[in-house]
C-alpha cells in the first residue's frame, strides 16, 4: 500500500532496518536490534567513516566484533557504546532523566519513544522538554511532527508555524509543514512549501517525495513517479520513496503508467531496506508481483505482509488478497 510520508525531526530521524541475508551456512546470523543514544554516532568501515547515525535511530546489528556491531544496511560498524537495545532504550532514557531532568533528556526520551510509536508519551516529553526550555526549537518541530502522527494538524501546524517565525531556514521544517497542509487537504499550499524547500535544497529528498505525494492528490500521476524517481536519486535507501513509486506503477488505474516488471524491482528495494518487516511495503511487493502476473508470489507475500500487519492495516491487505487468489491485480479507484 501507499506508505504514509512522514515529517522529519529535525535531528533527521531516519530508520535504517538491515536486509535479511543468510550466511554462506545456510543459517540466518542472530540479528540485534538496537537505539542509537549518542547524536551523530560514527559508523566506520576499516577506520574510514561511512556514515552518521541519529539519536535515537534503529538499527540491526547481525555480528559483533569486540565494542563494535556490524550494521549491514549501512555497511559498517557502530561502537556498542553508542547503542542500546531496543527493549531497554527507554529504560536508558528515563534513568538520564532521574540523573538530570533537563530539556534536553526530556526531548532524547521523547525522540526514542517516537522511533517506538508511542505518540501520546512523545508529545508529552517533547511539551515537558519545552517547557524547561522555551527556545529549544528541536523539541517544538518534533512535537509538530508527533502531533500529526496524532492526527492533530491544527496543533502540528501552529508548531511549524512557530518554527519557521523564530528563523528556521530548513528544508525539514517547511517539508513537515506541506505534509500537513497535505492533510487538511489543502495542496495548493503544500506545493508552496514544498517549493520552498527545495529553494533551500534541490538535494532533499524528503521534499521530494512529499511533492511525489502532492502530485498524486493532484491527479498528476507522471510527475509524481518522477518526484518519487528523483529522491531515490538523490537517496537510494529511501524506502518510502521506492515503496510509493513502486505502489504508484501497479496499481494506479491508468494503464500506460503502470510498469509490472519496474514495481517488482522497486517494491523489492523496498523491502530490502526495511528488512521485510514493514506491513504496508510487503503489500505493495504483493500487488506489484500480482500486476506483473505473478499470482503464486502475490499471495504468498500478501500472506507474510497479514502476519506483521496492525489491526488497522489487515482489512485492506485481506481484500487485495482475495484477488491474488482469484487471479485479479489490485487497482485503486479513481
Amino acid at each position: 500500500m501507499k506508505a504514509i510520508s512522514v515529517t522529519m525531526a529535525l535531528s533527521c530521524l531516519v530508520t535504517m532496518v538491515a536486509q535479511s541475508q543468510d550466511n554462506a551456512s545456510g543459517t540466518k546470523p542472530a540479528e540485534h536490534p538496537v537505539m542509537v543514544i549518542h547524536a551523530d554516532a560514527e559508523l566506520k568501515s576499516q577506520s574510514v567513516v561511512v556514515g552518521k547515525a541519529a539519536l535515537a535511530e534503529i538499527l540491526v546489528g547481525r555480528e559483533t566484533n569486540g565494542n563494535w556491531l556490524w550494521i549491514p544496511a549501512a555497511k559498517g560498524w557502530i561502537q556498542q557504546s553508542d547503542v542500546v537495545a531496543i527493549d531497554k532504550a527507554i529504560d536508558y532514557f528515563t534513568r538520564q532523566i532521574q540523573q538530570s531532568p533537563t530539556s534536553r533528556n526530556y526531548f532524547e526520551r521523547g525522540a526514542a519513544l517516537v522511533a517506538l510509536n508511542d505518540f501520546e508519551k512523545a508529545a508529552a516529553d517533547f511539551s515537558k522538554s519545552i517547557e524547561l526550555d522555551p527556545q529549544n526549537v528541536p523539541a517544538i518541530n518534533d512535537r509538530g511532527t508527533t502531533y500529526r502522527r496524532l492526527g492533530r494538524l491544527d496543533h502540528a501546524k501552529a508548531d511549524f508555524d512557530t518554527v519557521i517565525a523564530r528563523g528556521t531556514r530548513h528544508p525539514g521544517v517547511y517539508t513537515n509543514r506541506a505534509m500537513v497542509w497535505l492533510d487538511m487537504g489543502n495542496v495548493e499550499q503544500a506545493m508552496v512549501d514544498l517549493h520552498a524547500a527545495l529553494d533551500l535544497d534541490q538535494k532533499f529528498a524528503p521534499a521530494w517525495e512529499a511533492s511525489g505525494a502532492a502530485r498524486e492528490v493532484m491527479g498528476d500521476i507522471p510527475k509524481a513517479i518522477d518526484d518519487y524517481r528523483v529522491a531515490v536519486e538523490i537517496d537510494p535507501a529511501f524506502a518510502l520513496a521506492w515503496n510509493n513509486r513502486a505502489w504508484l506503477l501497479a496499481t494506479t488505474p491508468n494503464v500506460s503508467h503502470r510498469n509490472g516488471r519496474q514495481a517488482v524491482e522497486f517494491a523489492t528495494k523496498a523491502c530490502e531496506l526495511t528488512g521485510y518487516q514493514q506491513a504496508d511495503i510487503m503489500d505493495t511487493l504483493a500487488a506489484a508481483h500480482a500486476e506483473a502476473g505473478q499470482f503464486e508470489q502475490a499471495v504468498s507475500v500478501a500472506k507474510g505482509a497479514l502476519k506483521i500487519a496492525d489491526e488497522n492495516e489487515k482489512a485492506a491487505i485481506k481484500q487485495r488478497l482475495a484477488l491474488y487468489e482469484a487471479g485479479q491485480p489490485y487497482r485503486q479507484q479513481k
